[in-house]
């Protein structure tokens, strides 16, 4: 499968908003597309010193940025799912956080992760909302630029919905157990004087949803 160049340009830091989400008890992990690592400290400190924690990063400096001291046995440098050897065990849990968006065919990487998950395993994935209004609003106004990050992050291919977020699970052997909103338009100040609009707007609010998924 052809892959869209990536960007060395994103933050290392542990995604609170996502860790929230993190199954207790579970023994191994693989964080895709784990940037510089920060992902790997939340897993390394909610599933313990003894649980197999791995990234695999497409870009080789992100990659070697997330080898040393960010919490995981090793990284690998590649594109997902074939840079994972084949001599890597089934994991407990699959992370994607703003990385599905990034491809040609989400929707076939999921089926695919089946083959990287023990039975009843369990997927995780950060994905931004193309109904953030921030966004809308510039849509309106007949703008659609892409930037170097966030909702239109030139690098993204595939745009969602929470409901078609949900339905892509679905529709790919999975059963969301939680889809939980994450980073609400008013924790800009410029924004805070439409908050009683809250009621109104739903899901219009949040820049992501987090998803946590299991296999069936």
């Amino acid at each position: 499968m052809e892959h869209l160049p990536q960007q060395s340009i994103y933050d290392d830091h542990g995604r609170p908003e996502v860790a929230a989400l993190i199954p207790q008890g579970l023994g191994s992990a693989l964080d895709v597309g784990c940037g510089p690592g920060g992902f790997g400290l939340s897993l390394r400190e909610c599933l313990g010193a003894q649980a197999r924690v791995v990234g695999i990063e497409a870009m080789d400096d992100q990659a070697a940025v997330a080898r040393v001291g960010h919490g995981f046995d090793r990284v690998y440098s590649g594109y997902y799912p074939q840079g994972i050897p084949a001599y890597e065990e089934p994991f407990d849990l699959v992370c994607f956080n703003d990385v599905l968006e990034h491809l040609w065919d989400p929707w076939q990487i999921l089926r695919e992760t089946h083959n990287h998950l023990v039975p009843g395993g369990v997927v995780l994935a950060a994905i931004p909302s193309i109904q953030y209004l921030p966004e809308l609003s510039r849509v309106v106004r007949g703008r659609w630029d892409y930037t170097d990050g966030g909702t239109l992050d030139r690098t993204h291919v595939r745009f969602f919905t929470r409901a078609t977020m949900v339905g892509m699970f679905e529709e790919n052997g999975y059963e969301v157990e939680a889809c939980v909103p994450a980073n609400s338009m008013f924790r800009f100040r410029r924004y805070r004087r439409y908050r009683l609009l809250r009621p109104l707007i739903r899901d219009m609010e949040w820049m992501h949803f987090v998803i946590r998924a299991r296999l069936v």
